[in-house]
């Protein structure tokens, strides 16, 4: 139905005299050199005898005023074709200015002002010669009215607008249009849609410079131009059948230039006059446009495709608009105005559409797979907490498993010791209390060790250390024993766990209690540093009188492995008057 309201639109132009207004419907009329005059009534159309005549047309009128004006009074012919001078009573008018939009060969409103003083009372006299342009083009004339500005002014905006403004817009949207679509044609050259919109796009724009009239193009031009449309007319068919999803014909992009410059060469070459060339070109385009309309809307009844149903009716009504242009062009239809300028305008618009379209498609399938992404997305991370979860259990169970291990060794290494030792004493004859006591506290020392680790974690060396000494000082005082401590100079060691610390305390026990009893030693000193390369050193040193025997037992053995399994090592040394073992390790502990 908008269709066929837009198409029908062109018969249903109002174009009578405005209200208000003296209007003339009769003229005396002749041609340029010729006395003869006769009457016409108005609108009126004249067409010379040889088609390439440019000649002029002389319109006599006349009209009556019961009065002299007291206001300016305008000359207004609603709809005219070719370029008009007009004068009233023998003094000539001043016409509106022309725009660069202005072509009055398809069709215009023309607008002069009648000097002061130029009519009066009773019967005046108006002269109009029209010149035609265009040789093959008709000249018309509609009714011509006499009033003031009140009474001709809307009339002449209106025109101004719907042809001026317009076609200026028009032109702004098509330089637009043309760098978008061939701005996205560049980045997808594999869409067949976006290379004949790119294609339509700039030759129909260079179709609009030629034929500007503020552009200086000869005749050559003026014919290549007309000649073009049959090639975009062409373009068109492949536009439609690209939108319609079918493959377009291997010949088709090269018949595109190949027509238009098969018609120019026959015009060169004088084969065909220029008005059998221009037809010609037409009506190629008028039946490539047809052919795309009933191609699109076969695809419309098939897929019910937006694209193909509004890009159908533009089709269409660029058919029927250059159609009628035609028919006016032959002088087979009367009708003030061309339309073909306008199906360009509604052909923009409609591929404006459809670029905004498929955008607006494409956003919302991206926007549609993106749910679908965070909603697979959602689903997955829900399994992998599912399974962290489980993994950290699982993780727990088994840090507690290698806890539970370690306790029992460590017990086992320490505790049973001491506990085998107090029972031995206790059941050997004359053993005395004290001896018995020394176990247990041995024993109760070895305990708190392990118990004290369990709290330790990353970067509490000195913690550990610190709680070492406030256990080791009392008991070395009851044996008699200077305890000397320093530990301010050593480094940051990480990678402490209640397992490595427990290893440190360890090999730091064995070394005490090997001075105490292979000393025998009165001074035992603690120091801790760093050394070269980050790696830290603890210095166990003793100033017993007789060296202990390297290797004798199984302390040293023990201290070794807990220093290996730590990434540390043991040195040990012993002179006459001192004996010391060290012990190295990184300032990162193995995990």
């Amino acid at each position: 139905m908008v269709t066929a309201a837009i198409a029908l639109l062109p018969l249903l132009v109002d174009v009578a005299p405005p209200p208000g207004t003296v209007t003339v419907s009769e003229a005396r009329f002749s041609l340029a050199g010729d006395a003869a005059e006769t009457t016409i009534a108005l609108p009126h159309r004249w067409v010379p005898e040889t088609p390439y005549d440019l000649g002029t047309g002389r319109y006599r009128l006349r009209f009556h005023l019961d009065a002299a004006p007291d206001e300016p009074l305008f000359v207004l012919i609603p709809a005219a074709r070719h370029n008009i001078r007009a004068e009233v009573n023998g003094q000539r008018t001043m016409s509106a200015l022309d725009t660069t939009w202005s072509i009055p060969n398809s069709g215009y409103s023309f607008l002069a002002l009648i000097p002061d003083g130029a009519v009066h009372e009773g019967n005046n006299e108006i002269v109009l010669w029209q010149t035609r342009e265009v040789g093959w083009l008709p000249a018309r004339l509609s009714s011509v009215s006499v009033g003031p500005a009140a009474a001709v002014m809307p009339i002449y905006q209106l025109s101004n607008l719907l042809i001026d403004q317009v076609r200026a817009m028009t032109f702004a949207l098509h330089i637009m249009l043309t760098i978008g679509v061939a701005t996205v044609w560049t980045a997808r050259r594999h869409d067949p849609v976006f290379r004949w919109l790119a294609l339509m796009a700039i030759t129909s724009l260079a179709v609009v410079f030629t034929q500007s009239p503020a552009m200086p193009f000869g005749a050559l031009e003026q014919m290549q131009s007309t000649l073009a449309m049959a090639g975009v007319g062409l373009m068109a068919l492949g536009l439609a059948m690209a939108v319609a999803g079918q493959s377009s014909p291997r010949l088709l992009l090269p018949a595109t230039v190949g027509v238009p410059v098969v018609l120019l060469g026959l015009g060169l070459a004088a084969v065909l006059e220029y008005t059998v060339l221009a037809l010609l070109s037409a009506a190629v385009g008028l039946l490539t446009y047809a052919v795309s309309s009933v191609i699109l809307l076969r695809a419309f009844a098939r897929s019910r495709s937006v694209d193909a149903a509004i890009l159908a009716a533009a089709c269409a009504l660029t058919a029927w608009f250059g159609l009628h242009d035609l028919l006016v062009v032959t002088g087979l239809l009367d009708d003030p105005f061309l339309l073909t300028f306008y199906a360009r305008t509604l052909v923009l618009l409609v591929i404006m559409v459809i670029l905004m379209g498929r955008l607006a498609r494409s956003l919302n399938s991206l926007d549609a797979a993106n749910d679908t992404l965070r909603q697979q997305l959602a689903a997955r991370e829900a399994k992998l907490v599912l399974l962290h979860e489980k993994e950290r259990a699982h993780a727990n169970e088994v840090v507690r498993e290698h806890e539970r291990q370690r306790l029992m060794q460590d017990l086992h290494d320490g505790m049973s010791g001491h506990l085998v030792s107090i029972i031995a004493l206790a059941e050997q004859e004359g053993t005395g209390s004290q001896a018995i006591e020394g176990a247990a506290r041995a024993a109760l020392d070895d305990l708190r060790l392990v118990v004290h680790s369990l709290d330790l974690g990353d970067g509490d060396l000195r913690v550990a250390l610190a709680a070492f000494r406030e256990r080791l000082e009392p008991q070395l005082r009851r044996l008699g024993i200077e305890l000397s401590w320093s530990t301010e100079k050593l480094p940051e060691v990480t990678g402490i766990t209640p397992r490595n610390a427990l290893a440190v305390l360890r090999i730091l026990q064995e070394a005490v209690t090997n001075a105490v009893k292979h000393g025998p030693a009165r001074r035992i000193g603690v120091e801790g540093t760093r050394i070269e390369g980050g790696a830290a050193v603890i210095h166990v040193v003793n100033d017993g009188h007789e060296p202990a025997a390297i290797g004798r037992g199984s302390g040293m053995g023990n201290m070794k492995r807990r220093a290996r399994d730590l990434g540390a090592h043991i040195h040990f040394s012993a002179t006459a008057g001192e004996s010391r073992l060290s012990l190295i390790f990184p300032a990162h502990l193995l995990v």
